[in-house]
């Protein structure tokens, strides 16, 4: 009797641990980004900001990455090359997208913890890149592995055919078990439940942030300056709103009477009870109280307090009353309005700038809303920055954004020096800095009065990116007002802020620095703090890798922390009209 042959043998299969680190990495990294992108779809529909077909193709492609990366535990070079190009797309997405681009879809965090979350998508970006170089790596395997798992199926097939009896004499040999083609239904199974639960977790997460913007109240919605621009990428601002109103008045009732809503949370100690909507305020005086750090609070007259000169203020510009503004500004302010020519200094050159930028109100007044304020303090003195809406009945609302130094002035509070603008969106500011049509603010002259300590200070400050972010104070009552109205507290989120910056600035012309030994006799010989105007070159590149340079008009506020000046407020703006 003579024994038919038996099929050859099955060879004994490549090692594959490269194949099963990338598949294991690249199924990682692309459910990470599949529960990015779905966290992410929630805040563009909620913010009304980014593109929802951007965000549906990186949902798509997360789920692709899922789907090959399954495929490389099988080898071939198609399956690990799409998942290598998959990861490595997301990887460099992941390290392209900017801060202001993050900042706005996040705007209910602080900007420090939006610096935090933008350094965890880095180290995801790196990780998936790491991905990507693992399936490079582990192509020879996915080929070699690709090959034997064709022969072997082959082989497998053959004997299931093959005529005849298995060998009169058992023979020893290795049994290795070929990959089932059966398996899929269970892959996709797996692929399923993956993508669910990111989707169903990101939904989540997505809602609930969604929710809680919702629920904060306005002054608890801050965002931090861009990292393309000082202070404006992140959020789209409040339009262009350099547009005045009509001196012909407006539809409001002849009885409305002006309406100086107060800001919903206020937390510093010189005006944490509600500020009333008459002028006095002696009843929240609060002669006396103490900061965080335990130092006295503006201790000046009953009826003269920050908080009754606040609401003074917010009076005369609903009623656009040029003497009750007077009233409010001491004798030498200096201020920026809202156009790029409006720099004035003098009270009467200051109000009637105020009152060309609040244009004629209606017969009833404005209705004067503070939809956010900050203010920070230090011996009778204040840096005060607050986000005003302005309207009336069949007037469309306009925001203005403004920074004040106010000092107690023989027992009253006077403002020294202001810089008031309307946020321009960071699209429309770029646009026209490229086609060049953007109005070029009015040159500063070279001038300072009380402290060469304090000009060059100013001057270094403004001398480099660097050289900003190294003059920042770091105190937590620190404060940057960004030229789309973005909004950023304390000073070490601002110095880091700042120091990410792909951009450069330096000064574009002269600068006007006033020491506190102008207004206040006490510093004469010493002064401690002081303001500085200037208009700043910010030079960055564009989405298409080019350089644009916009000017912008910088209010400064200093203070003399030790031996060195430092910056506790900037504000940021482009100068108007914006058409």
């Amino acid at each position: 009797m003579v024994a038919s042959a038996g099929p050859p043998p099955t060879p004994r299969p490549p090692g594959r641990a490269l194949l099963r680190v990338a598949g294991v990495l690249s199924q990682l990294t692309c459910g990470a980004c599949l529960l990015i992108g779905t966290i992410g779809l929630v805040l563009v529909q909620q913010n009304k900001t980014g593109s929802t077909l951007a965000v549906a193709a990186w949902l798509v492609t997360a789920m692709a990455g899922l789907v090959f990366g399954g495929l490389i535990y099988r080898g071939g070079l198609v399956s690990t090359l799409v998942a290598a190009a998959i990861d490595a797309g997301f990887g460099l997405v992941l390290l392209a997208i900017e801060y202001d681009t993050l900042r706005k879809l996040l705007k209910i965090l602080p900007a420090s913890d939006v610096g935090t979350i933008g350094d965890a998508l880095n180290v995801a970006g790196f990780a998936m890149l790491g991905a990507a170089v693992v399936c490079l790596v582990a192509l020879p395997q996915a080929i070699r592995f690709a090959q034997w798992f064709r022969t072997a199926a082959a082989t497998r097939t053959a004997m299931s055919t093959a005529r005849g009896f298995p060998p009169p004499v058992p023979a020893r040999g290795s049994t290795y078990i070929i990959p089932a083609d059966e398996a899929s239904a269970s892959r996709r199974r797996l692929y399923l439940v993956l993508g669910g639960l990111a989707i169903g977790v990101g939904v989540g997460i997505g809602v609930l942030v969604s929710s809680t913007w919702s629920s904060s109240t306005p002054a608890e919605r801050e965002t931090g300056p861009t990292l393309g621009r000082p202070g404006s990428g992140l959020g789209s601002g409040h339009g262009s709103g350099s547009a005045k109103p009509s001196r012909a008045g407006g539809a409001a009732p002849s009885d409305a009477q002006p309406t100086v809503q107060q800001e919903p949370r206020i937390d510093h100690p010189a005006v944490q009870a509600a500020v009333p909507a008459d002028a006095g305020g002696a009843a929240n005086a609060r002669q006396g109280a103490t900061n965080e750090a335990g130092g006295a609070v503006l201790a000046v007259n009953p009826g003269a307090t920050l908080a009754s000169m606040l609401t003074q203020q917010r009076d005369a510009i609903a009623k656009v009353d040029a003497r009750a503004l007077g009233a409010v500004m001491a004798p030498a302010v200096y201020g920026f309005g809202i156009d790029a020519d409006e720099v004035a200094e003098g009270r009467d050159a200051v109000v009637e700038q105020i009152v060309r930028d609040l244009g004629e109100p209606p017969p009833g007044g404005w209705t004067v809303e503070s939809r956010a304020l900050s203010i920070g303090d230090e011996r009778d003195h204040a840096w005060i920055a607050e986000e005003l809406e302005v309207g009336a009945a069949g007037h469309p609302p306009r925001r203005f954004a403004i920074t004040e130094l106010a000092a107690a002035i023989e027992g009253r509070w006077r403002i020294v020096a202001l810089h008031w603008a309307a946020p321009v969106a960071d699209a429309t500011a770029e646009r026209l800095a490229i086609l060049k049509t953007m109005p070029m603010p009015q040159p500063i002259q070279d001038r300072h009065d009380g402290s060469d300590e304090l000009n060059r200070a100013v001057r270094a400050a403004f001398a480099s990116r660097d050289a900003f972010a190294d003059a920042r104070s770091e105190r937590p009552a620190a404060f940057n007002y960004g030229s789309g109205g973005e909004r950023a507290h304390g000073g070490v989120a601002i110095k880091r802020i700042f120091s990410k910056l792909k951009a450069q600035i330096r000064l574009h012309d002269g600068a006007r620095v006033v020491a506190g030994s102008a207004w206040d006799p006490a510093q004469r010989t010493a002064p401690w703090i002081g303001w500085a105007a200037v208009n700043v070159d910010f030079t960055s590149k564009t989405r298409a890798a080019t350089e644009v340079t916009q000017t912008f008009r910088v209010l400064a506020i200093l203070i003399k922390d030790g031996t060195a000046w430092k910056i506790v407020q900037t504000q940021w703006s482009n100068g108007g009209p914006i058409r």
